[in-house]
């Protein structure tokens, strides 16, 4: 089980770098690297379980990166990247869009006058579902709840990972039990999102960010917004993590 916390560096390595259109096409591999993402997927890979909808939406009032067009003049909008699961555009600008012949996005952003605009986040978010988090923590018999990032490591082509917490609780018969320090846990980025079987309702949903979201030659660091309820993922494997 995932805290939003969490959640945000989660959807950042493995759903928002891997969906850049640019990065897909090749700019970035000689930097940041690929993306285990074709172009032939859009509109056809199934990126997760049906409870995943991740939109890019830079209409949220107060998240890190809301506008209402970005550096090319187009009209920033609120676009599913993946519905119930299945892949639907990329985080493209209307140049990337052209090249690669797929759906994106108003996300060409810079970050000062003397950068060229490239494909960007902004905010990507997991729309909340149904759950409290009564509910979620309720009906899991055996599990570790973790927040507060600690560690994160991701292949070039955003598919293998690792990511550690600072702070775990043991679940045991629905109920938050013994603190863990330092949990860690480990999948690839399509087996991870496939075992996700519970989403948290908007009641825990909740808003977080950075302004230090790294790409580009010469970088440029960007402010990027990511918003998540709490989620469970079942069959991950999971270690470390001392009473």
């Amino acid at each position: 089980v995932l805290a939003p916390d969490q959640m945000m560096l989660q959807i950042h390595e493995s759903v928002g770098h891997p969906l850049e259109i640019d990065r897909i096409l090749g700019d970035e591999r000689n930097y940041a690297g690929g993306s285990f993402v074709n172009k032939s997927d859009f509109g056809n890979l199934v990126y997760g379980s049906p409870l995943m909808n991740i939109t890019f939406d830079p209409t949220v009032p107060g998240e890190f990166s809301s506008y209402g067009f970005d550096d090319t003049g187009a009209v920033a909008t609120r676009e599913y990247l993946v519905k119930k699961g299945v892949l639907q555009r990329g985080l493209g600008s209307l140049e990337s869009q052209a090249r690669a012949g797929v759906a994106g996005v108003a996300c060409a952003r810079a970050c000062s006058w003397n950068r060229p605009a490239i494909d960007r986040m902004g905010n990507l978010n997991l729309e909340p579902l149904n759950g409290t988090f009564e509910d979620i923590i309720g009906g899991i018999e055996h599990g570790v709840y973790m927040e507060s990032n600690r560690s994160w490591s991701i292949d070039d082509r955003r598919y293998k990972f690792q990511f550690g917490c600072e702070y775990a609780k043991l679940i045991e018969n629905g109920k938050l039990t013994k603190t863990l320090r330092n949990p860690n846990y480990r999948a690839t980025t399509p087996e991870f999102w496939h075992s996700l079987i519970k989403v948290g309702d908007a009641t825990n949903w909740q808003m977080y960010g950075t302004p230090y979201c790294g790409k580009g030659e010469p970088n440029q660091a960007i402010w990027v917004g990511h918003g998540s309820p709490v989620c469970v993922f079942a069959n991950v494997e999971v270690f470390g993590g001392g009473t």
